[in-house]
């Protein structure tokens, strides 16, 4: 399946995703706030070739992946970043939003768009109750992105995430869907 915004075509990613994921996240830039970078090419294969599996199966079912991972591409189909709209274990409903983005989709409003597809993704395809997400603190740009979707600050983990030798304070965002503005269902091709 294909959704398609004004700028912007999202669809389900697939194993032969994994080599653009892998450079994105190899780009020291990219890697700054994402508390799992560096990594290397084979814990990008690690970590998400069971995510893409098990949405795999899902789609072959008919059913909505509950593990949405997703690309965004530019309007030639170049790779711009990736995203995932997962629900969260132990609350049926809830769903964590994450996103990378390619430097050069940086300032472009694309993740922004790609933040709000994915809670739509979550409210409209799977029924989300609630959308939360977290981004460590200092990451100015991705806080601006999580707020426009009308999440709000809920909390912090002071120290949370080790990345690399120093210790970061993890900010906590969420919302009940009826919180948050209305979000149109994405359009598909």
């Amino acid at each position: 399946m294909v959704w398609t915004s004004e700028t912007e075509t999202y669809r389900y990613a697939r194993l032969g995703d994994l080599p653009a994921i892998s450079e994105m996240l190899r780009d020291p830039e990219v890697g700054r706030w994402l508390w799992f970078c560096p990594i290397s090419a084979e814990g990008v294969s690690e970590f998400f070739t069971p995510f893409l599996e098990a949405q795999a199966l899902d789609l072959e079912a008919g059913r909505a992946p509950a593990k949405a991972t997703v690309i965004v591409e530019g309007a030639w189909g170049h790779f711009l970043g990736q995203g995932a709209a997962i629900e969260v274990d132990g609350s049926p409903g809830g769903f964590e939003i994450g996103y990378q983005l390619c430097k050069h989709a940086w300032g472009r409003g694309v993740g922004t768009r790609l933040a709000r597809f994915l809670c739509a993704h979550a409210i409209h395809l799977c029924g989300a109750y609630r959308i939360e997400a977290s981004c460590l603190e200092g990451n100015l740009g991705s806080r601006r992105i999580l707020e426009a979707q009308g999440l709000r600050q809920e909390g912090a983990r002071p120290g949370y995430r080790l990345k690399e030798t120093t210790r970061h304070t993890e900010l906590l965002f969420g919302a009940m869907v009826s919180d948050l503005p209305p979000i149109s269902a994405p359009r598909s091709k």
